[in-house]
């Protein structure tokens, strides 16, 4: 979906769901905001082939987090040439200095429900864990709260904090549009906040706090990764 003449909203859809990366492009940058699930390179290669570009093209990917569905294809990009971009608090996970929020959270469920776990969740477990280190990503750039990138009409980090450590949205400061990664979503077509349904009870206060303070910024459009594009009114 082409939401400006230089940023489209992916549409990459299988049988797991639809998420929606973010292209943003000048004459000397090709950026792509999160990078979909692993296997999904193919559908970036189809999304953004009819605009022109290749995956070779894309000079920057930004991460707005560390969760799987955000990162998946993030290795595969990094070798055809691309700069990973994340915020400092995201870059231990990423790099694999940090184990994985969701990874450690598991971790410490298995442990309060040890007696009463069954071989399902047991497999599940393990299953994450041995994955883990496949997403590890050297990131070529941190990124702190309030850094301005100089391309494709300005791009803006905010610092979001609550769903994860680091996250982060970018305010697309040419066109005021937030792409909002997980701090913001449509669900069954209503635009609410982060999902507490894949946010920890103990880190959804401070995920509403960023969430107020994206929405202080007076985008005039949303992108969420997960629901797609919310026009504010």
């Amino acid at each position: 979906m082409k939401i400006a003449d230089n940023i489209v909203v992916l549409d990459l859809t299988d049988e797991r769901g639809t998420y929606h990366p973010t292209l943003v492009w000048d004459e000397h940058e090709v950026v792509l905001i999160d990078t979909g699930l692993p296997g999904q390179l193919e559908l970036i290669s189809k999304a953004i082939a009819p605009l022109g570009f290749s995956l070779a093209d894309i000079t920057k990917v930004i991460i707005t987090h560390q969760d799987h569905d955000h990162i998946g294809c993030v290795n595969e990009l990094r070798h055809l040439g691309a700069q990973i971009l994340a915020h400092k608090d995201e870059v231990p996970y990423l790099e694999g200095l940090k184990t994985p929020v969701r990874l450690s959270e598991l971790e410490e469920d298995l442990k309060s429900r040890s007696e009463s776990l069954n071989d399902g969740e047991r497999d599940y477990y393990e299953q994450v864990k041995s994955n883990a280190p496949l997403f590890y990503t050297s990131v070529d750039r941190e990124l702190d709260d309030g850094e301005v990138l100089d391309c494709c009409g300005g791009i803006k980090v905010v610092h979001t904090p609550g769903h994860m450590p680091g996250h982060i949205v970018l305010h697309l400061l040419g066109e005021n549009i937030i792409v909002a990664g997980d701090a913001a979503n449509v669900l069954v077509g209503e635009f609410v906040g982060p999902n507490p349904v894949f946010t920890s009870k103990a880190r959804m206060p401070q995920a509403q706090e960023s969430f107020t303070k994206m929405m202080a910024l007076e985008p005039r459009l949303v992108v969420c990764f997960h629901g797609g594009v919310h026009e504010v009114v």
